[in-house]
């Protein structure tokens, strides 16, 4: 699957920001947002860019770090769920 993803790239707080686009050709329809996220970061990688930054931790949807609001919707298996 291919999705175009507009991320807003900020290296620090104070630091002027942009909208970056990317493009990925390699999405499975069975991946979560965050292992979407992964694939970016791996390209970036590959490409000596800076990966995006964000929290997470026991990726087993115990700890609640994965819970992600994507245009202030809830991004998960159910309706509002993240």
């Amino acid at each position: 699957m291919k999705l175009k993803l507009n991320i807003w790239r900020q290296s620090s707080a104070d630091a002027q920001g942009e909208m970056k686009h990317y493009d990925l050709d390699n999405v499975s329809p069975d991946m979560s947002f965050l292992e979407m996220l992964d694939v970016l970061n791996e390209e970036l990688n590959e490409k000596g860019e800076e990966p995006v930054a964000f929290d997470s931790d026991c990726r087993e949807g115990i700890c609640g770090m994965c819970g992600l609001m994507i245009n202030g919707q809830a991004h998960g298996p159910e309706v509002t769920t993240t």
